[in-house]
């Protein structure tokens, strides 16, 4: 990025003259702005404006700001009140209202229950986004032995938790059927998605086999592709009739012999999905149930069985691997269990409204619409996520599982490869956030003489793909975390 001060352009009048001027039109070409960062340390500022290339800011813009935590002070800032869409950063503000609402080690939950009067039974989602196949078949084990033999049952899957908002507010409308777009439910399972394995045939010219797991006769399959010898001259592609808003998988193009695929799909209708998988778990285990289908209505009877995973887990799960579902789940179950109504993002987003006012963000100055940041709706400041940062370490008792949760330089979570053999490497924490032209690192490092700083890291508006920018903030958490803090301040 040019340092430099913008060019000013003068006209000079000439006075006297029949002949017409004629401007070059390059000189209609508007300069590129400077380089607007600031720092009372010209040290930092320096080595930190170095790492901007010319070629990538502008047209990308940017938005950070450095944080000393111990003293508050900010280290460094570029455009910190200028508004962003946070992708996957808006994680954060969703951590710090589950944190708040349920609480560090508290359980959420899947239960079964058994009305003998009406021959009922309700699977019941209270918000646990993970909940796998082993532990429905487990759920499914237990209510065998509970129930009296000989009788048959109706089956309703309980999906009265959450409003019927299936998606969020914002979101693109070719998510699906990406398995990061799935449907919202408090009745989930698999994070609401199935995966669907294709092996190419052992005679070339006939069609693959599609299999899933879990396995279940609830999908139908149109397939249409065709295993080859030779190169593949028509990709291979899986996908969903999502148009019909349907769970007809479809397969269409060629494979090699000899080689598998496989991918995950979102499920239409994830809690019909998992109650009519149970139905087909509980028959095996001869219970006779009759029908079965997912009611908005609570469903009456006593507990009979339950799986439970801690908030920390699904916390965890939703920032380690920037899992969505998870997020809307931790939102919508936030709002449940504050307002005792229906879970919505937006009752969810009132709690963390109230978070923001107690860290001194301005709530007119963010906009926060749903928890995962799918949305394009978002928009925040790199001022006010190292606000909420800085809040959340000053709070003793939810910090520890809340900095658990976030993904460490070089070792896990999206930012495993990434800082590798630098002073960041197993030291930064941070959450990362993606969308089309959006990448973002927000979080905690440590320098080199053990000082804590606070980080927010911004961008968009570019074309291609993420690297260079994400080069960028690597670069910078490298150089926060090799450097002397004390010796930066006090040269």
């Amino acid at each position: 990025m040019r340092i430099t001060a913008p060019l000013l352009l003068a006209a000079a009048l000439i006075s006297g003259c029949a002949q017409t001027s004629i401007i070059p039109e390059s000189s209609h070409v508007s300069p590129i702005p400077a380089l607007t960062s600031s720092s009372g340390y010209p040290a930092l500022k320096t080595a930190i404006d170095t790492l901007f290339a010319d070629s990538l800011f502008p047209p990308a813009w940017a938005g950070i700001k450095i944080v000393r935590l111990k003293t508050g002070e900010a280290l460094y800032s570029l455009n910190p009140h200028h508004l962003f869409n946070p992708a996957s950063n808006q994680k954060l503000f969703t951590a710090a209202t589950a944190l708040r609402t349920i609480g560090p080690g508290s359980l959420l939950a899947t239960v079964v229950t058994a009305d003998s009067a009406s021959r009922t039974i309700g699977l019941k989602g209270l918000g646990d986004p993970l909940l796998s196949t082993a532990e429905l078949e487990s759920l499914a084990t237990l209510t065998a032995s509970a129930l009296p033999p000989g009788r048959p049952w109706i089956l309703k899957g309980d999906v009265s938790y959450f409003d019927d908002l299936y998606w969020g507010e914002g979101w693109t409308w070719d998510e699906e059927p990406a398995a990061y777009g799935m449907f919202i439910s408090p009745l989930m399972l698999n994070g609401n998605t199935v995966e669907v394995r294709v092996r190419a045939s052992a005679v070339p010219g006939q069609p693959p086999e599609v299999s899933f797991a879990p396995p279940t006769g609830q999908l139908r399959v149109e397939n249409v592709g065709v295993t080859v010898v030779d190169s593949v001259r028509n990709r291979l592609e899986i996908s969903r009739r999502w148009r019909e808003r349907s769970n007809t998988v479809t397969v269409r193009g060629e494979i090699p012999v000899s080689r598998t695929r496989s991918t995950s799909l979102s499920v239409w209708k994830p809690d019909m999905f998992a109650t009519q998988l149970f139905a087909e778990m509980l028959r095996n285990r001869g219970v006779t149930v009759d029908t079965s289908w997912a009611d908005t209505l609570a469903v009456p009877g006593i507990e009979v069985a339950r799986f439970t995973h801690t908030l920390d887990s699904a916390m965890t799960y939703m920032n380690k691997v920037s899992d969505n579902l998870s997020a809307e789940a931790l939102l919508k179950s936030s709002a449940a269990l504050r307002w005792g109504e229906r879970g919505s993002a937006a009752r969810g987003i009132d709690i963390l409204k109230e978070i923001l006012t107690e860290a001194g963000i301005d709530t007119l100055s963010v906009r926060a619409v749903d928890g995962s940041g799918l949305s394009r709706y978002n928009l925040t400041t790199a001022s006010a996520l190292t606000r909420l940062l800085v809040a959340m370490h000053q709070d003793s008792v939810r910090f520890p599982s809340f900095y658990a949760s976030l993904p460490i330089a070089g070792v896990d979570g999206t930012i495993d490869r990434r800082m590798r053999g630098t002073p960041a490497h197993g030291n930064l924490r941070a959450k990362t956030g993606t969308l089309n032209g959006v990448t973002a690192l927000s979080g905690y490092v440590q320098t080199a003489d053990g000082e804590t700083l606070v980080f927010s890291m911004l961008m968009q508006n570019f074309l291609g793909g993420t690297t260079p920018y994400r080069n960028v903030q690597d670069r910078i958490g490298a150089l926060l975390a090799g450097m002397n803090l004390k010796q930066v301040l006090d040269p």
